[in-house]
């Protein structure tokens, strides 16, 4: 606590660099208190479990006429709540799915199972949108609870976004590890849509570390390439199987 009881915020013993949230009761608040939010911090005043005011940083006297309470209440009967957001902090989170799902080479036209694992770090973006949303009433909503609840929802886009992206973009399955880096761009795209507009939550960086695809699909892949022949619409010759130019006349073959 600081120097003056009558300053109500967070100290140096209440938080990490990995709180992304702190919930404090003021059990102890007077008529002359004032509420303290520093630099790093927006807070979220709570009276009876209602969100009341978002609190940018400041410093706040809660009773004040036009400022946090506007009559001199009895603030002892009153339970008052400050839910402290982190603005800098940032939450890691390991992900991978947790079975191999469906993918289909573009160019055999095969069908595989796939896996895929990664990380994600993620801030608030919209303090109480993610109060709103993501928090609630609920008293013991912690850090874990925050992970396991977005991994799930990152687990039921990152699967499906992966299998468009091989699709859309003609990639053969025994090519899709050395795609990875734009594979993460274009899967993170979605999800920051995606947690901005359900979480307020920001995404600072994606990585997908490593994807396994079952030797057995990725020979069967290989034989059905090896198997198709290229042929140039412009000249007709035939080409080695996943040419993208003709080596005779340059047409773009695929």
């Amino acid at each position: 606590m600081r120097s003056s009881s009558r300053l109500i915020g967070l100290n140096d013993t209440e938080l990490s660099n990995d709180d992304i949230f702190v919930r404090k009761t003021l059990d102890r608040a007077r008529d002359d208190s004032k509420v303290v939010v520093d630099e790093t911090h927006v807070a979220i005043l709570l009276k009876e479990g209602i969100a009341l005011e978002t609190l940018k940083p400041g410093v706040y006297p809660i009773v004040n006429k036009g400022t946090l309470f506007q009559s001199s209440e009895k603030l002892s009967s009153i339970k008052i709540e400050l839910f402290y957001i982190s603005k800098t902090a940032k939450i890691k989170i390991l992900w991978g799915t947790p079975v191999l799902f469906d993918v289909h080479d573009p160019i055999t036209d095969s069908s595989a199972k796939m896996g895929a694992s990664g990380e994600i770090e993620i801030r608030v973006k919209n303090p109480r949108q993610f109060y709103l949303e993501v928090v609630g009433s609920s008293k013991s909503f912690t850090v874990d609870d925050l992970k396991d609840r977005i991994k799930g929802k990152m687990l039921a886009i990152i699967e499906p976004t992966i299998a468009d992206f091989i699709e859309e973009n003609n990639i053969p399955l025994s090519r899709v590890s050395e795609e990875k880096l734009v594979l993460s761009k274009y899967v993170e795209k979605v999800l920051a849509k995606m947690l901005s507009r359900e979480y307020g939550l920001n995404i600072d960086s994606f990585i997908i570390n490593s994807t396994n695809i079952p030797s057995s699909d990725i020979d069967k892949s290989l034989i059905g390439r090896s198997e198709q022949k290229t042929v140039c619409p412009n000249c007709g010759l035939v080409l080695v199987s996943g040419s993208i130019f003709c080596n005779n006349c340059g047409t773009r073959v695929r």
